[in-house]
């Protein structure tokens, strides 16, 4: 019997100061994990207002803590600054239910509505301490109002407020772990506002009550926690859909280019042969013979460069190259499908700075352009100029043809194609020309 009484004594000195112990560890812990969760996840409604449960859960751990913490400090003194702690964090809780966004488009623009009610609740206090109440009575008055005229409603409203953003916004399967979680947290959020109106009347059972206040912690921190993390996995899975659409598309913008840029044009040249071959039948038939051996020559490469692109493989391989063997072959098969007389300069070295993929978009530049002197200008020259300088490439492809008229040369899907080529390069493109004096086209890369 004897013994039964030494544990009753021993846990009626140890239980409450272990219950209240507790109780603040919850909340402090609770501050700190939503304080460094708030800059994580900004994207997030919810972790925009986690800086006040923060507030609220350093104030209500300070208040459990301060006569453990401060067990010889004068009572009136320690009534007064657990009062005062206790309405900070009741302030917090009830801004966080008022300023948490409404799912109809109802919400508060503004924060004044908590200012309002947390300087009228300090009025209250400070007004009673100027009217002779003593500090005590006042504290005891003060706590009460806080716990029954902020936490209360604002426990309640934020598991309100947390319960209708769930349900319209989350409303999809892919979203129902953060629906279950939210819905927690505002459950608890109601409990302590519960519990808070409780503690005050109940001091016989304060014991309990802050061993309550200690789950109530724990499981917010565990619910919000849970929420954020379901909600930014379902965000990071949504974000690499959006991103792998985004590359599909620039693949076909990429493949269309190319097909523009590079088989349309091959077909088109084995399209000037044909026509060639067509008007010398009659008179030179072995011109003719040898003109439609090149054109079934250019026919058998394009066949070649669509099987190429069905496998998903470079064009000709001529990206892959140099650019000067590669702009020397382009202008070797140009003259021969178009009989223009041709130009190329090279000045300097290709540096190894310069990556495949940027040699490619290059060398279909300078495939279009030529294609475009071929089609529209009825030149008789072209002369391309291709420089490698210290700080930049310098690509010129000049003709002596007709000239752009009008600038209706510079709504072709042609020139669309170049100047989305040279974005993708990061470069600058200039383009002189005037009727009679034929078009000149500039192409700077920087390295």
């Amino acid at each position: 019997m004897s013994g039964d009484w030494d544990i009753v004594t021993l846990w009626q000195a140890w239980g409450q100061p272990l219950a209240g112990f507790l109780h603040g560890l919850a909340f402090f812990t609770l501050g700190v994990v939503f304080l460094l969760l708030a800059p994580r996840a900004l994207r997030l409604d919810l972790a925009r207002r986690l800086p006040l449960l923060a507030v609220f859960g350093f104030c209500e751990a300070a208040a459990a803590w301060i006569r453990l913490l401060f067990p010889g400090a004068d009572s009136d003194l320690l009534a007064m600054v657990r009062t005062l702690l206790l309405g900070v964090a009741y302030v917090a809780l009830l801004a966080f239910g008022l300023l948490f966004p409404s799912p109809v488009g109802r919400r508060w623009a503004h924060p004044w509505p908590v200012f309002a009610i947390g300087a009228t609740w300090l009025a209250v206090l400070l007004g009673m301490l100027l009217a002779g109440r003593s500090a005590a009575q006042a504290a005891l008055w003060g706590e009460g109002l806080a716990r029954y005229g902020l936490a209360l409603p604002g426990g309640l409203l934020a598991a309100r407020r947390l319960r209708q953003r769930v349900q319209p916004a989350l409303s999809t399967d892919r979203f129902g772990t953060t629906r279950r979680h939210l819905r927690a947290a505002g459950f608890v959020l109601g409990l302590f506002g519960g519990l808070a109106a409780l503690d005050l009347p109940a001091r016989a059972v304060s014991l309990s009550l802050s061993l309550l206040y200690a789950v109530c912690g724990v499981y917010l921190i565990r619910s919000i926690v849970q929420a954020l993390n379901a909600t930014q996995d379902e965000m990071d899975r949504w974000i690499e859909s959006v991103e792998q659409s985004q590359a599909l598309l620039a693949e076909r913008e990429r493949i269309s280019r190319d097909l523009h840029d590079g088989i349309i044009q091959s077909i088109y040249a084995a399209g000037l042969m044909l026509e060639g071959a067509t008007q010398a039948i009659m008179e030179d038939p072995a011109a003719a013979e040898a003109q439609l051996g090149r054109a079934m020559y250019s026919l058998n490469q394009t066949i070649q460069d669509i099987r190429r692109y069905i496998f998903n493989l470079r064009s000709g391989g001529r990206e892959a190259s140099d650019l000067r063997s590669g702009l020397e072959e382009l202008l070797r098969d140009f003259r021969i499908n178009t009989l223009l007389e041709t130009e190329l300069i090279v000045e300097g070295e290709e540096p190894p700075t310069l990556r495949a993929d940027q040699r490619g978009h290059i060398f279909q530049v300078a495939r279009e352009a030529l294609s475009n002197a071929a089609r529209h200008a009825r030149a008789r020259r072209v002369e391309v100029w291709l420089s490698f300088g210290d700080d930049a490439l310098r690509l010129r492809i000049s003709d002596d043809g007709v000239g752009m008229v009008d600038g209706v040369a510079r709504s072709g899907q042609g020139l669309r194609n170049i100047r989305e080529r040279v974005r993708l390069l990061e470069g600058n493109l200039d383009l002189d020309s005037a009727p009679g004096r034929g078009v000149t086209m500039t192409l700077t890369v920087p390295y």
